[in-house]
C-alpha cells in the first residue's frame, strides 16, 4: 500500500523539478496528491497552466490519485483555494509541502520595490497563506508541513530579496513547529543546493561565479564545495521531503535539513558564542574597551574583504 496510503498531500510548485518528483514519489507511495502550479516562469507571472495537469496525468496513468490546481499562492485567496481543492477532492489534508518559488537576481542598488515585494509574496507569504488555510485540517489527525528554504538564506550576493524570503521561511518553520507540535503536527524546512530547479537561471549562476571566482567568497556560508557535489538531482530532494512527512522522521520538528549532492545533514541550530557580560548593563565606554570586549573580535577576520 505504500508509506502514505489513505493520506492526502498538497504540493505547491509541483509542475516541474523538485515539486514534480515529490508528487510522483508520494503518489507512488499511496498518497492522493493536489498538484499546485500556475506554470509561471522563474521570475514570476502566469504561464503554462497545463503543467500541473501533465503531472496529474502521469500519476493517474501509474494508478495513483491526483488533481491539478493552478492558483497563485502569493495571496490568501490562493492559499485557501489550494487547500479547499484537497478537501473538496479527497476530504482531508495530512501533509503540506510548500515548494513554490520565484527568483529575481539583482544587486541591492538595482533592486526595485516590486522585485523585493513580489519575491517575498510568493516565497514567504505564499507559505503563510497555505499554512494558515490548512493548519486546522492537518491538526485533525496530525501530519506534517515541509517548507523549502535555501542555502541562499546563509547569504547570497545579488539576491537579497530571495535570501531574505528563504531565511524568513526558516523563522516561520520554527514558529509553526512550536505552535502545532502539541497537536501532533511537525514542521521542518529543507535547504537543497540543487540546479534541478526552474530557478537555476543564468543570472543566478553568474552571481555564484562572481562571488566565488572574483571575490573568493565561499558559495555556502563559510564552506567551499566541490563542483561534483553541486549536482543534486530532483529525486534526491524529493526523497528528503517525503521522508520528513513520514513517521520515520517523527522525532524531527522545527529543524532544517540540508542536502547537496551525496550529502544530507541537519543544520546546526544558532548558538551564542564568545559571551561577554557587564554588571549593570552595557555602556558606550564598556563596549569600546578592548580589555572587556576583546574576545568578540579576537582572531576574527572579515571574510568578505580579508581584513
Amino acid at each position: 500500500m505504500g508509506h502514505f496510503a489513505d493520506k492526502v498531500v498538497v504540493i505547491t510548485g509541483a509542475g516541474r523539478g523538485i515539486g514534480r518528483d515529490t508528487a510522483l514519489l508520494m503518489a507512488r507511495e499511496g498518497a492522493s496528491v493536489v498538484v499546485n502550479d500556475l506554470g509561471g516562469g522563474p521570475k514570476g507571472g502566469g504561464g503554462d497552466t497545463s503543467l500541473a495537469q501533465q503531472v496529474v496525468d502521469e500519476i493517474v496513468a501509474a494508478g495513483g490519485k491526483a488533481v491539478a490546481e493552478t492558483s497563485s499562492v502569493s495571496s490568501m485567496a490562493g492559499g485557501r483555494a489550494v487547500v479547499e481543492c484537497a478537501m473538496d477532492s479527497f476530504g482531508r489534508l495530512d501533509f503540506l509541502i510548500n515548494n513554490a518559488g520565484i527568483i529575481r537576481p539583482k544587486r541591492i542598488t538595482e533592486m526595485s520595490e516590486e522585485d523585493f515585494d513580489t519575491v517575498m509574496a510568493v516565497n514567504l507569504k505564499g507559505y503563510f497563506a497555505t499554512i494558515r488555510a490548512g493548519a486546522e485540517y492537518i491538526k485533525r489527525q496530525g501530519g506534517a508541513i515541509v517548507n523549502l528554504s535555501s542555502p541562499s538564506g546563509f547569504g547570497h550576493l545579488g539576491m537579497a530579496n530571495y535570501s531574505a524570503s528563504k531565511e524568513g521561511v526558516v523563522g516561520l518553520t520554527r514558529s509553526i513547529a512550536r505552535e502545532l507540535g502539541e497537536f501532533g503536527v511537525r514542521c521542518n524546512a529543507v535547504r537543497p543546493m540543487s540546479q534541478a530547479t526552474n530557478m537555476a537561471i543564468p543570472e543566478v549562476m553568474e552571481t555564484i561565479g562572481y562571488q566565488t571566482q572574483t571575490l573568493g567568497i565561499p558559495p555556502l556560508s563559510n564552506q567551499w564545495l566541490l563542483p561534483h557535489n553541486l549536482q543534486t538531482e530532483a529525486f534526491s530532494v524529493a526523497a528528503v521531503l517525503a521522508w520528513l512527512c513520514s513517521p520515520l522522521s517523527e522525532n524531527i520538528n522545527g529543524r532544517e535539513v540540508f542536502i547537496c549532492g551525496a550529502q544530507v545533514a541537519l543544520v546546526q541550530e544558532p548558538e551564542l558564542i564568545r559571551n561577554q557580560f557587564m554588571a549593570g548593563g552595557w555602556t558606550w565606554e564598556g563596549i569600546c574597551d578592548p580589555l572587556v570586549t576583546g574576545a568578540l573580535t579576537y582572531d576574527v577576520r572579515n571574510r568578505y574583504t580579508g581584513r
